[in-house]
């Protein structure tokens, strides 16, 4: 090499440094796709691998995102998606039709309709999903039902499940019906004991039963669950703490519950503490 030479780097090693700069400062991605085209093939993807539509201009960018990139690119790398602003049934549709890589789905969007179950159906990754679960199983006469086995295809390999809506008991069986489920998750609000124990019960695979609310962990009635897979999580800003999940920098409701429950079994927690402050 001579003197005046830069040096030049393997490019696995400059791969690796491009990616770990996009990953901790992803305010940095539009500067560096333009250094090189190498460096934009290999740090372009982060801009899509978590994608949260919560606004206006964040559902506009979403959509043009969807119609300016190739279905295959999207495919391969949006991994993690919020939809959480007003979007029309045939826009979440045809999200979800290009996105079909998606491993984490959270419909917030405020209008859950059975309809949906149809679109997740091309969603063949699909391991984590927060969803009103009352809305997507309600039937035309205006009852709540199961979806069919072939309905519940998508959730066949389903590990993490939130719950936010208020859930008729003719559909708690439903949590029997999913075979890889490992977390569970219900908003505060809709504890019922009888439910929880339940599902404890005969979800033999379950390793969380997660209730989450905004600050006060310690319930006026403490619940008389013993099950160490049973826990309270305090959670005041959801949005960000799925945020932070999917980008995995900090640990999420789901990991916190996962790090106490652990504690709890090997006896360095008491046995009549539920909560996670």
């Amino acid at each position: 090499m001579d003197d005046g030479s830069a040096p030049v780097l393997p490019p696995e090693l400059e791969r690796m440094i491009f990616e770990l700069a996009a990953w901790w400062h992803p305010e940095t991605i539009h500067s560096l796709i333009l250094v090189a085209r190498r460096v934009c093939i290999w740090v372009e993807p982060c801009l899509y691998r978590v994608s949260i539509c919560r606004t206006g201009p964040e559902r506009d960018s979403l959509l043009r995102m969807v119609e300016s990139k190739q279905p295959a690119y999207l495919a391969t790398h949006v991994h993690h998606l919020a939809l959480s602003c007003a979007l029309g049934s045939d826009q979440v549709s045809r999200i979800l039709s290009i996105c079909t890589g998606v491993r984490d789905l959270a419909l917030w969007t405020g209008y859950t309709y059975p309809e949906l179950l149809a679109d997740l159906q091309q969603l063949k990754q699909l391991r984590r999903l927060s969803v009103n679960l009352r809305e997507l199983c309600k039937t035309p006469m205006g009852t709540f039902a199961i979806p069919s086995a072939v309905e519940l295809e998508p959730f066949a390999y389903l590990t993490h499940l939130d719950v936010f809506s208020e859930l008729p008991e003719s559909l708690w069986p439903i949590f029997q019906l999913l075979p890889s489920l490992t977390h569970l998750s219900f908003s505060e609000d809709l504890y019922i004991q009888a439910l929880v124990i339940m599902v404890l019960e005969t979800c033999t695979s379950l390793q969380a039963v997660i209730f989450i609310c905004d600050f006060n962990v310690l319930w006026e009635e403490p619940p008389e669950i013993p099950d160490p897979r049973f826990c309270v999580v305090a959670c005041p800003n959801f949005h960000e703490d799925w945020q932070l999940g999917a980008l995995g920098k900090e640990a999420d409701f789901w990991a916190r519950a996962d790090q106490f429950i652990a504690t709890k079994r090997r006896g360095e927690i008491d046995e009549s503490i539920y909560a996670i402050p």
